[in-house]
């Protein structure tokens, strides 16, 4: 009776996390498709920023590097995440999970100095920019952003990593408009 008891009990236990691998595997199909979408921009942002010696273009692509690399981190966990425990790991991986979103975070500080430092080294020499492609360009990205912020959202989400992921393509999206913004400056002067 102990025995049926405990079976009954272990199963039990289990079952909170029974729903939970269909909600993983939709998380990493979502946080896969944002990463390729994300990926792809990136490049073009980078060639546009470079043709037309934008550096809000290449801030913006530097930026979404860091994206491609949280995004990259967010599923390397998601994926460790759905492993089972062990006698070492009793929780298992889901605290990678946590480091992950610690990662993107100190990503976005970094960009963001480095952002500042370039910007203030072209602040004594600007170079002639290309506003009209900068706007094109951006614009792009900005629907792009808008695309991925529409995939990772949801609002009962519990994933950190979605929801850190979330928030980084909205960050991105505040980028995108401050990019247009800079093109539409550059094609008035």
């Amino acid at each position: 009776m102990a025995h049926a008891e405990f079976k009954a009990t272990a199963v039990n236990a289990r079952a909170p996390y029974a729903h939970k691998h269909g909600r993983v595997s939709d998380s990493r199909r979502r946080l896969s498709v944002v990463l390729v979408l994300t990926a792809i921009y990136m490049v073009a942002e980078a060639v546009g920023g470079w043709w037309t010696g934008s550096l809000a273009l290449l801030a913006d692509a530097g930026h979404m590097l860091t994206d491609v690399t949280a995004l990259a981190l967010a599923l390397i966990a998601a994926w460790f995440g759905t492993r089972p425990a062990t006698s070492k790991k009793t929780f298992g991986y889901h605290r990678l999970e946590i480091l992950a979103a610690l990662v993107n975070g100190v990503a976005l500080v970094v960009i963001s100095l480095l952002i500042f430092y370039e910007a203030y080294q072209r602040w004594s020499s600007p170079p002639a920019v290309r506003g009209s492609i900068v706007m094109f360009v951006a614009a792009g990205g900005l629907i792009i952003n808008l695309i991925c912020a529409w995939i990772l959202h949801t609002p009962h989400e519990v994933d950190l990593n979605i929801r850190g992921a979330w928030l980084h393509v909205i960050s991105d999206t505040l980028g995108s408009v401050g990019a247009i913004t800079a093109g539409a400056i550059m094609s008035l002067y």
